[in-house]
């Protein structure tokens, strides 16, 4: 009874991690992404405090969202695909593509050419099927909305970028 009190369970912590990383729920508790890893693995005690803090994260960004005008899941991405739809996969838009990319390898948007390689050799359109079948896509769709709001600040810039090519995505901003 005692242990209850002073732990909380692996459920319960997950559930209010909400799909983040493990470097991103170490750097919210402050602590480092070993311990993260031993609390989903099963072989450390969650301490209650842990999960009482991201209870309370999570308190404080529903109160933001509330009180300020942030985009929430509903609204459209702040960047748009910059790339032509496979004509193989009709059935998966150019946006879906970006979205994938950007929550699971953000790196690969750089260019059009290793974005294009990328869906090609990790067969991205499969995966997205399969996400849809499964009903999870639409974690993804969320989370890259949450990220396009940096995405347009964070990428290409400095000389590495010079002479790469369009990114895989354009700034609805600069298209307006």
């Amino acid at each position: 009874m005692f242990a209850e009190q002073r732990h909380g369970g692996l459920h319960e912590f997950l559930e209010l991690t909400g799909g983040l990383s493990i470097a991103e729920v170490a750097r919210k508790l402050r602590c480092c992404s070993r311990t993260i890893r031993n609390y989903v693995a099963g072989r450390s005690p969650i301490p209650w405090h842990r999960i009482e803090l991201l209870r309370l994260l999570a308190l404080d960004a529903r109160a933001a969202s509330e009180n300020h005008s942030v985009p929430t899941s509903s609204d459209d991405p702040a960047v748009v695909a910059n790339i032509d739809p496979d004509p193989a996969a009709p059935d998966v838009p150019p946006a879906e593509l970006l979205a994938w990319v950007g929550v699971h390898a953000p790196h690969f948007l750089s260019s059009r050419r290793s974005f294009a390689l990328y869906v090609r050799g990790w067969n991205v359109v499969d995966k997205i099927r399969r996400a849809k079948r499964e009903g999870t896509f639409a974690a993804v769709l969320a989370r890259w909305r949450e990220q396009t709001v940096e995405l347009p600040r964070m990428w290409r810039s400095g000389r590495m970028f010079a002479g790469i090519g369009p990114p895989a995505y354009v700034d609805k901003k600069t298209t307006s």
